[in-house]
């Protein structure tokens, strides 16, 4: 204990700031060193590109006429790639893991994925890789409603903060959350209600739930995990959501390719006790936020943050939520819950119906019929309105509902007195100039997908599979490939649509459909689901995984870092425990009675409670 007169100052070498990670010579010999095992391990590693089809071959650099014929319905071509494929999103991961620079680390991955894709000529590389990576990421309408969502979500939480009406809601939940760890299993649960769309999920949750999980004293390493844990998984499993559209769409089109007289709901509803990774990640969450316990990186930060009161490390970087101004609201400003929640309630309805609506027009206007007493026909609405012609799908009804959930907010705002135009724009815009690192990072990552589109990284991935494996050992196994195919190239609706027209056909050749009822074939199926759901969670070049870091304010690498080992731990148990174990004749029921028996035993005997903080 230090008492008065006690203290000894410390020396001078300790009160010198930190040396940067870059200037540390036992950083770059790790990094090299590595990077050197990495690449020798795999051009060591033996390809099998034996997957045939009558669609032909495909090599790297030819990506884009392969996504292509997937679009058309063909069959999957023979693959042949290179591990040079991998080149740029592994040095994009080592860079950020070994440096914490996102800037340097996606814009090194960005220079070797152009050299690897347009040769050596510095003129040639540098014009066409601007064009063919930056300026169509700019100028696609699918990115740019993206950028004008998160503007326009993030001014009204700015705004929201400012006239009371986020301090009213975390008043209003605090009767619910009367501790620190209600607070987290609250949170957790405000998630799962956010089934709709996982784009939406996050940039909502995360900003609207700082406040209170700031007041219990939660990391926002915390936060982010617990949005970013409920967004894929529960968009990927709810029964209407903007997920299930597309993965409905792909199993569909397959399923008749096979001669299988299932529709893709049909398969999703059988493959849906199946989802191993989905349901044990929302398993682990509730379990862990419950118990009150972590380990690992989590339970640094969440030390860190209970018994400092530091929910941000100081030497983190967020992704540009916070603003140049003071967000807190005037001592004096009424603190009413109905401030926020009616315009948050307005973002909600808005998405939700608004996609419907959309998807009905047009399935009206291309001679369809649709009824609202039909529940396949909402399915289908949001189907068709996620692969709109245009390319921006449904993501002009999210812009355009979170402009109405700002108007709602500016009219509550002066309707009442609580600011004046003047201060309510102010607040409104004050967010969006310290927003450059969070473009920045977005670009990137779309410009890494396109890159590792260009090289054939998923191809290569695929590649390695081969198909002279026993059939048990087939959802294991593809689990795994998508998850790395997933990791790698940034995207899991990517790897879905890849995989899918691959890994079924194969699955079905070996008789998977014939064995067990074709329990089998569903397992590869959900595999290939819930492993590019694992992939999307873990990669630093993901786009929900980086909207979350920014919408949460959470350092994206520590984001990274801390959510990685809960994310490996719920998928050695899932691919253990599920496709291995089920696969292998063990009864399904019986996943979801050792699932939370191995959570809880490693919980309680690797995890601790932090310590000093009210339960």
């Amino acid at each position: 204990m230090v008492t008065e007169g006690s203290f000894t100052p410390l020396p001078p070498i300790y009160l010198m700031e930190p040396i940067p990670h870059w200037k540390r010579p036992e950083r770059w010999l790790a990094f090299f060193m590595t990077l050197l095992a990495t690449c020798s391990f795999l051009a060591m590693v033996p390809v099998d590109p034996q997957l045939k089809s009558e669609a032909g071959v495909v090599v790297i650099g030819e990506a884009g006429s392969f996504i292509d014929q997937l679009r058309e319905g063909a069959a999957a071509p023979t693959v042949i790639g290179h591990w040079t494929s991998l080149a740029p999103p592994m040095l994009a991961v080592m860079v950020a893991l070994f440096f914490r620079s996102m800037i340097f680390a996606l814009l090194s991955a960005f220079v070797a994925g152009s050299f690897l894709s347009f040769g050596l000529n510095p003129l040639v590389v540098a014009t066409l890789a601007f064009h063919d990576y930056v300026w169509e990421t700019l100028t696609s309408s699918f990115n740019l409603y993206i950028f004008l969502f998160l503007f326009s979500l993030v001014g009204m939480v700015h705004l929201l903060s400012r006239n009371g009406g986020l301090s009213g809601l975390v008043d209003g939940l605090g009767k619910v959350a009367t501790s620190r760890r209600k607070a987290l299993v609250s949170i957790g649960l405000a998630g799962v209600v956010m089934f709709f769309d996982d784009y939406s999920n996050t940039v909502v949750l995360g900003n609207t739930m700082q406040k209170l999980s700031d007041k219990w004293r939660i990391s926002r390493e915390k936060l982010a995990y617990l949005v970013d844990s409920t967004t894929a998984p529960v968009a990927g499993l709810a029964v209407l959501s903007t997920w299930i559209a597309f993965e409905a769409m792909l199993l569909g089109g397959e399923a008749k390719e096979l001669g299988i007289e299932l529709s893709g709901y049909e398969i999703f509803l059988e493959m849906l006790p199946m989802r191993f990774y989905c349901i044990g990640t929302l398993i682990f969450l509730f379990m862990s936020s419950a118990l009150g316990r972590d380990f690992g990186p989590m339970y640094k930060a969440e030390q860190r943050a209970a018994l400092e009161g530091k929910v941000r490390d100081d030497s983190s970087e967020a992704l540009g939520i916070q603003s140049t101004e003071n967000r807190e609201s005037e001592a004096n400003t009424p603190k009413r819950w109905f401030n926020a929640v009616i315009p948050i309630f307005c973002v909600v309805f808005g998405i939700v119906f608004g996609i419907l609506f959309l998807g009905r027009y047009q399935i009206l206007e291309s001679g369809g019929v649709f009824s609202f007493a039909r529940f396949e026909d909402w399915r289908l609405a949001y189907g068709v309105a996620i692969s709109s012609a245009d390319g921006a799908g449904a993501m002009p009804i999210l812009f355009l509902s979170s402009l109405v959930g700002g108007i709602v907010a500016l009219a509550l705002t002066l309707g009442q007195g609580l600011m004046s135009v003047r201060e309510s724009c102010r607040a409104y815009i004050s967010g969006m100039p310290t927003m450059w690192m969070a473009i920045y990072i977005l670009m990137m990552t779309w410009a890494m997908r396109a890159i590792c589109e260009n090289l054939g990284t998923a191809q290569y991935l695929i590649a390695l599979l081969g198909d002279d494996m026993p059939v048990w050992t087939l959802p294991l196994f593809t689990f795994a490939v998508a998850a790395a195919m997933s990791f790698a190239t940034g995207t899991s609706w990517g790897a879905m649509g890849i995989l899918i027209p691959i890994i079924l056909p194969l699955a079905f050749s070996l008789g998977a459909y014939e064995v067990g009822g074709g329990i089998l074939f569903f397992l590869t199926a959900a595999a290939i689901l819930d492993g590019a759901i694992f992939g999307d969670h873990c990669s630093p070049i993901s786009d929900t995984t980086v909207l979350t870091s920014i919408s949460t304010g959470c350092d994206h690498i520590a984001h990274v870092k801390t959510q990685l080992l809960y994310a490996l731990t719920t998928m050695a148990l899932s691919g253990i425990l599920g496709y291995l174990a089920v696969a292998g004749s063990m009864p399904l029921w019986l996943f979801y009675v050792l699932f939370p028996l191995a959570s809880f035993a490693i919980l309680m005997l690797i995890g601790r409670r932090v310590t000093n903080v009210s339960e």
